[in-house]
């Protein structure tokens, strides 16, 4: 954490000015409404990646980009499609939203390494490796078995590097990340992950894995969830205080070039008991809700809704980060890291 300043810091004003980039947004086609809409706006958000495919097959997943599309086009330029940097500069230009297309899991892709030429094309720019399951790439956290990469798997990840579609590790198994981060010729992202120092779940990444990523120019993004982020935060909602208790371990761990905003935070009217209890029974090993299904418990006070990103800025002035290490962990780390994935000029 960097040294507090003299004259205190006016976190509306920074978040207003800064470049803010959201490295995973979760909401669904279906709630991409003029109240969603509001919500990014009242966000200050100034470029998100979104999870437009959790784990579909190719059709379902290039469908969903165009879904997507159609509805962007609807917009009247708010929220436009980006497919490079310019476009952030131009978000940041004239107020609007640069909306990413990124995928959570590698399944669309198959073990055709054609197929991911033809999402980027789509403009497909952020892909997850594996999300929770083994595929054709290798194991994701939720496999016991840790088997690290499949040699399509590396096949995969250079085909990545070569196109500029960066590589997210989120949901990858331990030794699937480690071996991604050694063999990836460019930087690699965890967009959204906890830290296993706070709760020791296999959906959140090891002291270890965070050290790998920072060491070879990653990025690691803390989810907004309660459970990733307070060993009780399953039985007991924790406030946001709890957000910035873990970025204050990760800069000390990663070092504060290394920390990005990744909120995992989508329209919170997408949740159900009904559709938490399927996460439960698919992916126990993810620590989103309790037994009791409690949907308030899932973000931390403060922290539930898409709008709430100038939370994160107020959090981070509370702790007395300075205004330029505030301004690289909401945009300024990740534009670095695109430009080396993507190029200068992407």
């Amino acid at each position: 954490m960097s040294v507090t300043q003299a004259q205190p810091l006016d976190p509306t004003a920074l978040h207003r000015e800064s470049v803010v980039f959201n490295a995973l947004d979760c909401t669904p086609l279906s709630w991409a409404d003029e109240t969603y809409l509001g919500k990014l706006a009242v966000s200050g958000v100034t470029a998100i990646n979104h999870a437009v495919s959790i784990s579909q097959d190719y059709d379902a997943a290039a469908a969903g980009i165009v879904g997507w599309q159609r509805r962007l086009a609807e917009t009247g330029g708010r929220v436009f499609q980006g497919f490079g940097l310019d476009d952030v500069a131009r978000a940041r230009a004239d107020g609007s939203v640069a909306w990413f297309a990124g995928f959570e899991d590698s399944k669309p892709v198959g073990e055709d390494l054609w197929r991911l030429q033809a999402l980027y094309q789509l403009g497909l720019r952020f892909m997850g490796l594996t999300y929770q399951n083994r595929n054709y790439a290798g194991d994701g956290c939720g496999e016991s078995a840790n088997g690290g990469l499949s040699r399509f798997g590396r096949a995969l990840v250079r085909e990545s590097n070569r196109l500029g579609v960066a590589l997210d590790l989120s949901h990858t198994g331990e030794r699937s990340t480690l071996e991604t981060i050694e063999i990836s010729e460019r930087p690699v992202l965890v967009t959204h992950a906890g830290l296993t120092h706070f709760v020791a779940s296999p959906r959140n990444k090891s002291d270890v894995v965070v050290r790998e990523l920072a060491a070879r120019g990653g990025v690691f993004g803390l989810a907004a969830k309660s459970g990733f982020l307070s060993p009780t935060g399953l039985t007991r909602r924790p406030g946001a205080e709890v957000f910035a208790d873990n970025v204050d371990y990760l800069v000390e761990l990663a070092g504060i070039d290394h920390v990005i905003v990744g909120t995992d935070v989508g329209d919170e009217r997408k949740y159900s008991r009904e559709g938490m209890a399927r996460v439960r029974r698919l992916y126990p090993e993810i620590p989103i809700v309790g037994e009791d299904l409690d949907l308030d418990r899932i973000h931390p006070e403060g922290l539930g809704t898409p709008a709430d990103l100038p939370r994160i800025t107020e959090l981070l002035v509370g702790r007395g980060y300075t205004a330029e290490d505030i301004t690289k962990i909401l945009g300024g780390n990740m534009h670095r890291v695109l430009a080396e994935i993507w190029g200068p000029g992407a």
